[in-house]
């Protein structure tokens, strides 16, 4: 059994990828997440973000919409892959992996999947070339013990209280963790009207439970990690256009 990592681009009839095309200097990154999708946007230009907020909200119902601290604005929608042809419902009709995000870029939409079957790869190059033009970028063979561990959402962050959520989420929208560090414990606080103790408490809370939830995943990391030392580097295949067709 072989693993396939295949990345690609494409250009067809598609909201996002027509927004791409409007703003060829400002790379849209999606995240297709269960009945959501989470888009950043990484410009502070106010002119681009006026027009590409616009374009985001006629293609779909924006929920909410936050300051990326440094990076620029994230947009969460309700999921529109019932309403257009998106890569994640194609991939899954031809039993592919999407490996996010998608990112939307000069009028293309650019990919990345995997697969346990190089058959099912190309019927669903066949299908994306229907549609309109698809290129090739890479197209390579993985070791088995790469595939990455699913970290389930729930495990992750059902122990954290909506205080100790909440303020995670502020810390980094603001730039506590950016480096170097763009805001104080304190200002966050005042901002929520809190006072710094009980602020920085909810967050070393959360801190420590989802690091808590993560050692696991890191030691099984770590451990495939130090097994592989040694090991062959996996065989690189790239091919064509024509050829993944």
């Amino acid at each position: 059994m072989a693993l396939w990592e295949i990345s690609f681009r494409s250009r067809y009839d598609y909201p996002f990828i027509d927004l791409s095309r409007q703003f060829p200097e400002t790379p849209i990154s999606m995240w297709c997440l269960w009945d959501k999708e989470l888009l950043q946007v990484p410009t502070r230009d106010p002119r681009t973000l006026i027009g590409l907020e616009k374009g985001i909200r006629k293609a779909g119902h924006v929920i909410e919409e936050w300051v990326d601290a440094g990076q620029g604005r994230i947009f969460l929608l309700n999921c529109t892959c019932d309403k257009y042809r998106s890569i994640w419902t194609i991939e899954e009709k031809h039993e592919c992996l999407d490996a996010p995000p998608a990112v939307y870029r000069d009028g293309w939409g650019y990919f990345r999947m995997l697969s346990l079957n190089d058959g099912r790869t190309r019927s669903l190059f066949q299908e994306m070339n229907r549609m309109g033009p698809t290129e090739l970028i890479r197209k390579r063979e993985l070791p088995l013990n790469s595939l990455p561990t699913n970290i389930w959402v729930h495990g992750l962050f059902s122990e954290l209280t909506p205080k100790q959520r909440d303020a995670m989420l502020q810390a980094h929208r603001y730039g506590y963790y950016a480096t170097p560090r763009q805001i104080k414990t304190e200002n966050i606080a005042k901002g929520l009207g809190l006072s710094r103790s009980t602020y920085e408490e909810h967050l070393r809370k959360a801190e420590n439970r989802i690091l808590t939830a993560l050692v696991p995943y890191l030691e099984l990391y770590s451990t495939a990690t130090h097994s592989a030392k040694g090991l062959p580097l996996p065989r690189t295949e790239t091919a064509t256009p024509t050829e993944a067709s």
